[in-house]
């Protein structure tokens, strides 16, 4: 038998040892870190678009009209706002896109 546990064991023993969550705040947590993580995704595409044009993060920070240190933030997945993360988008020449996902649905907005 292998000593590897499946996923679904795992999250099994750890709702078992914090029996005093909600499943209100299970939802809350895994929700968070779904937002952290596509954060993170987001922050690394545009970091890779910036580098792929030879640009520093100063030169974007001033087509923005952000610092360089909120240029680094944000390519390190620390995004708070939806309109900093289009800005920074279209001072790469791209653009940002939101999708929405419900069901068998997809919608999205430019």
């Amino acid at each position: 038998m292998s000593q590897y546990r499946s996923w679904a064991e795992v999250k099994r023993r750890i709702r078992e040892n914090q029996p005093e969550v909600s499943d209100a705040e299970w939802e809350s947590r895994k929700q968070a870190a779904r937002v952290a993580t596509e954060a993170y995704v987001v922050g690394h595409h545009l970091r890779d678009i910036r580098e792929e044009q030879g640009l520093t993060q100063g030169q974007v920070a001033a087509a923005v009209g952000i610092s360089q240190a909120r240029v680094s933030q944000i390519e390190r997945g620390e995004i708070h706002n939806l309109e900093t993360m289009r800005a920074h988008a279209e001072a790469l020449g791209a653009r940002l896109t939101v999708t929405i996902e419900y069901g068998n649905r997809t919608t999205g907005a430019a």
